[in-house]
């Protein structure tokens, strides 16, 4: 197996195990948010992956390889639009249906590859286009969503497409790094900075309170999750186009449909049925369509 396709496949995995940490950061804040004020979570979680971050931090290189002058101002922007991106998604899932915010942030695979294709001229090429399209209208069969009324909270996600596929060209252009601990902790610096200038120029200088233990538990386990998948998938940007790595956000309603039923115990339809395994189809054979194509290649190389 060539290098460039180890690569890709090494991609697609960390995309996939991203999109899950992703499910699970929004779920236990989906929980939280019922009993705490949405600052105060995404200041605590900020706090708690930066923290785990520091404790990490020794073994990576230390705080120099973190703040790398090459890419400091790539990184730190990069950051911002994570952070912008946090506070969006949490947002949208604490106000509407989580599944309804997911079937907007399924649009992003769309935005990426057309951002990919304006920046960095990368071919997005029939079969990935039709691997996204039938990736989308599967997750349409899957939620139904109805827009008929709109709550403003469904312009936070639809912020979250457009933030998050930018924050995406930005990893890609900083490109493989040394030390890709620098991609999950810009993110919580830029967090917790945003919020400590809030509080301290809108709330005059009243502080996000410590609350019990229990609390932390869940913000803990929030914001690693989020760290993580921060990390791995802007290192996936790093080994592949956007267009090979993209339709795989679609793996994401899977772990969503499994965490809501175990946590919320929501039995999903036949609707989320045939919606999922038209998007794990559409994968698959997208997989299978490449892997295929470069072995092709490599033989008459």
């Amino acid at each position: 197996m060539s290098e460039q396709n180890q690569g890709y496949e090494k991609a697609i995995g960390l995309v996939v195990f991203a999109f899950a940490a992703f499910a699970v950061s929004d779920g236990v804040r989906k929980i939280v948010v019922q009993d705490y004020p949405i600052i105060d979570i995404l200041f605590w979680q900020a706090v708690c992956g930066l923290g785990v971050l520091l404790v990490l931090m020794p073994f990576t290189g230390g705080l120099r390889a973190l703040i790398d002058r090459r890419n400091v101002k790539y990184q730190a922007g990069r950051g911002v639009l994570i952070a912008m991106n946090t506070t969006c998604s949490l947002l949208a899932v604490s106000a509407v249906p989580i599944m309804d915010a997911y079937t907007i942030f399924f649009l992003t695979p769309f935005v990426t590859c057309v951002m990919g294709a304006m920046l960095f001229k990368e071919h997005i090429g029939k079969y990935r286009l039709m691997s996204i399209a039938v990736g989308f209208i599967g997750a349409l069969v899957a939620f139904r969503p109805g827009f008929e009324a709109l709550h403003p909270a469904y312009s936070y996600a639809f912020a979250c497409v457009f933030i998050f596929s930018a924050s995406n060209m930005v990893a890609r252009k900083i490109g493989r790094t040394p030390n890709l601990m620098a991609f999950a902790f810009w993110p919580f610096v830029m967090l917790i900075v945003a919020l400590v200038i809030y509080q301290l120029v809108y709330l005059g200088g009243h502080f996000s309170p410590i609350y019990d233990v229990m609390f932390f538990v869940w913000v803990g386990v929030a914001g690693m999750a989020y760290g993580l998948a921060s990390l791995t998938i802007a290192y996936a940007f790093t080994l592949a186009p956007a267009p090979v790595i993209a339709p795989y956000q679609y793996t994401q309603i899977i772990f969503a449909l499994g965490f809501g039923y175990f946590v919320f115990g929501n039995m999903p339809d036949a609707y989320k049925v045939t919606g999922a395994f038209i998007i794990i189809g559409a994968g698959l054979v997208l997989f299978a369509r490449e892997r295929a194509l470069k072995k092709r290649a490599a033989s008459h190389s």
